[in-house]
């Protein structure tokens, strides 16, 4: 009798369980674990609103004799950029942006110096009719993990076209030869036409700033960068094609991005770069029947930008 009713209370106790009896159910059901994200996306996009200068100083047979000075200044850009970056759990990463946009504005100096010509002379010319195109590829890892803290390490590319025009030309030196009586500004003077190719090795770290707000701080430096570009006088007769010039030498770059985050899968950030670049080289005249020429370029371009982001989870 004893048995019959044992029995009968484990049948009542598992069609309970079946039927779904809250009090007596939850014994009886496992729950599958949840898979982890193993990757992560970010894509987002940025305005940058940025600044510039390019100057190069050509020499004579040797770097001993500065013949003539370029200097690209106050150059202004407005450019939109696209940018992404995954993430895997076990610390890996790759990363990177692609942006182009237009040069506004900006001013020529085209100094030349004695005994290449005399008396020194320092001409002014209008920049128009300017593009800018870059883009930068990164791959890595996490060095270090924490609660909500980051820091990680990279290797990467970056590649930057800039393409500037000078208008016009006015002598602001004491030389009565160069640009005398002055050129309109309707007038194509000089375009010069660089593109620089870097290797990147950097730093990134990730910082929480409260509860919805984060510090993202990168630092890299350039060991190798080449520049390869030509030089076109429309108006000097003297060179009927454009000059080649190349080069390699190094640099470094900054950028720093404070993000709110407004939902879990949305942010905002506001930020500002820094890039520097430089080459020595050679202004390659025998192609016009001259000799090779010593060249140094310096390139700079920063400015703040806003950007906005979304977050994919992929498992």
């Amino acid at each position: 009798m004893v048995r019959r009713k044992e029995r009968l209370a484990v049948f009542v106790v598992l069609a309970l369980a079946f039927v779904g009896a809250p009090a007596l159910a939850d014994p009886f059901i496992i729950e599958a674990p949840q898979p982890e994200s193993q990757f992560q996306t970010i894509f987002g996009m940025r305005y940058w609103y940025g600044l510039g200068n390019t100057s190069k100083d050509l020499y004579g047979l040797n770097r001993d004799t500065l013949n003539s000075r370029l200097t690209y200044d106050h150059v202004q850009s407005h450019s939109l950029e696209a940018f992404m970056r995954m993430d895997h759990s076990s610390g890996l990463f790759w990363k990177g942006y692609a942006g182009g946009g237009l040069l506004t504005g900006g001013q020529l100096q085209d100094e030349d110096f004695p005994p290449a010509i005399s008396p020194y002379s320092s001409t002014t010319s209008t920049l128009q009719n300017q593009s800018l195109g870059y883009f930068s590829f990164d791959v890595g890892g996490a060095l270090v993990r924490g609660r909500g803290f980051r820091l990680d390490a990279f290797v990467g590319y970056h590649f930057l076209h800039q393409r500037v025009k000078a208008f016009g030309c006015q002598q602001t030196a004491s030389n009565p030869v160069v640009c005398a009586g002055g050129i309109s500004t309707d007038v194509a003077g000089i375009v010069e036409d660089d593109t620089w190719h870097a290797l990147r090795l950097g730093l990134n770290a990730d910082i929480p700033l409260g509860d919805r707000f984060r510090l993202n701080v990168e630092g890299v430096w350039l060991p190798y960068v080449s520049l390869v570009g030509t030089d076109n006088h429309l108006l000097r007769l003297s060179l009927p094609v454009p000059i080649r010039e190349d080069g390699n030498a190094q640099g470094y770059q900054a950028e720093a991005v404070v993000s709110y985050r407004y939902s879990e899968l949305v942010n905002f950030g506001v930020g500002a770069r820094y890039w520097h670049m430089q080459s020595r080289g050679t202004a390659h005249f025998e192609d016009v029947g001259g000799v090779p020429q010593p060249l140094d370029f310096k390139a700079n371009n920063y400015g703040v930008f806003l950007q906005g982001s979304y977050r994919f989870l992929t498992f």
